[in-house]
Parts: C-alpha cells; structure tokens; sequence
C-alpha cells in the first residue's frame, strides 16, 4: 500500500471525521459509555474536526488511492490527541508512520517538548508501547471513557534508552 503524508487541512475535516469515526466504532467504542461515545462522536464530527485541525501545532493525514486512511492531530507539540488509521488499513505501518513524522517535526521544530502525553484506549496500549510510549497511569474511567495516560519521552532515542518495541 503506497502511503504519502501531508498536512491536514480544514478541507479534509468530513472525509478524515469519516475515517476517524468507522475506526472508533471498531477499535475503541466498545469499552466506553454510550455517553462518552457520543461526545466523542460529536467532538470529532466535520465542524468540530475542521476547528481543531485549524488551531493545532501538528496535524497529518495519511492518504493512499486518493483518500485519507490515517490521521494524527496534535493541539500542541506535548500533546497527542488523535492517532486513526481506517480498520481496513491496520497492520501497513501507516499509524507508526504518522507517528514518527510527528516525532521528527517535534524534535527539530520544538526542542523544548521533551515529553508526548497521551491517553491510550485499552486496544491501543500495545501500538503505543511498541512505538515509544511508556504507561505513567494505570487504567482509568474518566466521564465514561476507558483510558491510560502514556507518555513518550523525546531524547530517549539518541540516548539509546527507547522503550519502544521492547518486550
């Protein structure tokens, strides 16, 4: 699967709100309240998503045949707030991908971000670990949403100290 990376735009909010929503659906909604999964829905529909995208320090979008079937957005370079790859696309590399260009344009844009937080859905904590990210919660439930704060500390990388992929 031939994969480019480029910035999110406004215009990509319904196409990327799609993409973010069938992903959900399969990945992370089960273990979250009707609730919560409403206001998420809701915080990630095309008005919400177009707004977010226009205030946020780093937004990508993955596309592949002429569509989007990733996306990482970013409300500051200490924050990672949505990281989505289409359920028909799992397992090409293209969330690791969307991550790593994130990393690179922190480090060199924002050498004064050490350290990406970020909470992981109980699905997602495995992809996280193997890319970098360390646990420094355990499990919660906040307003009805499942989740583990995780963190990535930057410099772990050059100094040989990464935790990713480790067992």
């Amino acid at each position: 699967m031939q994969t480019t990376l480029r910035e999110a735009s406004q215009a990509d909010a319904d196409a990327v709100s799609k993409l973010i929503h069938a992903s959900f659906s399969v990945l992370a909604a089960a273990d979250w309240s009707e609730s919560a999964r409403a206001t998420f829905l809701a915080e990630s529909a095309p008005p919400a998503l177009a707004a977010a995208i226009a205030s946020s320090a780093l937004s990508l979008v993955a596309i592949s045949d002429a569509r989007p079937v990733g996306v990482l957005l970013m409300p500051s370079p200490r924050l990672l707030a949505l990281l989505f790859v289409h359920p028909s696309c799992l397992r090409h590399g293209i969330a690791r991908k969307l991550w790593e260009e994130a990393r690179s344009t922190i480090e060199a844009n924002h050498p004064e971000a050490q350290t990406v937080e970020l909470n992981a859905t109980p699905n997602s904590v495995p992809f996280y670990r193997a890319i970098g990210f360390a646990p420094i919660s355990t499990e919660f439930e906040f307003r009805g949403c499942r989740a583990t704060r995780m963190a990535c500390w930057l410099p772990a990388r050059s100094r040989g100290c990464d935790v990713g992929d480790a067992p």
